[in-house]
């Protein structure tokens, strides 16, 4: 069950991601408006805001403004490159990094995270799923190098990163019932979807 107390302050940073083509989408998702006005990089980082003490943007910030923002330091290599150029920005010891398009994420579920090695990972997991979910996470500078090694590889998975980290990586696990509270809008109908359940105080 997701605890209805608030999360505890954090004293590190959170990451939004909002890079990527949307080519599904057709569109940025980050900037597409949900229900109260705001649009979803909006959104996320008011929840981040809650509780961390610092938010910044890898990728577009879509008209948000007033929050540092992280580029890539390789081109078109994904999520992985952006929390590599996270981690070497040295903004912060550790990173929560959040997804854009999460826009039923609720701060509760996602302070679970906030556990396991300060040098680490910790990423969701559910019985019904066969592997990790690699985003969102918690991450620590500590894991750049094999950060950079997978994409020096050419491995650009970041659910496998925590295979990679072994015992450094902590998997939190999370009901069947509240995946769909990690569900990401990748297309017109996902976001139909989610914008209906906004409005209708189901999520």
């Amino acid at each position: 069950m997701i605890s209805l107390q608030p999360p505890k302050p954090w004293p590190h940073a959170a990451v939004i991601l909002s890079g990527g083509d949307s080519r599904r989408m057709g569109v940025p998702k980050g900037g597409m408006l949900l229900p109260d006005g705001r649009n979803m990089i909006e959104h996320t980082r008011d929840m981040l805001a809650s509780f961390c003490r610092q938010v910044v943007i890898a990728g577009q910030p879509h008209g948000v403004v007033g929050h540092q923002v992280i580029e890539d330091l390789r081109r078109d290599a994904g999520p992985l490159a952006a929390i590599e150029a996270a981690l070497a920005s040295d903004i912060s010891p550790q990173y929560l990094i959040v997804p854009c398009d999460l826009p039923l994420l609720p701060a509760a579920l996602l302070a679970r995270l906030l556990l396991g090695d300060d040098d680490g990972m910790t990423c969701f997991t559910s019985a019904s799923e066969t592997r990790v979910r690699g985003l969102p996470c918690r991450i620590g500078g500590e894991c750049l190098d094999e950060i950079r090694s997978m994409l020096d590889g050419g491995d650009r998975a970041v659910h496998r990163l925590a295979d990679r980290l072994g015992p450094a990586a902590t998997r939190v696990p999370i009901a069947d019932r509240e995946r769909d509270l990690l569900w990401n809008v990748n297309t017109p109908e996902d976001y139909e979807r989610a914008f209906r359940l906004l409005k209708d105080g189901n999520a």
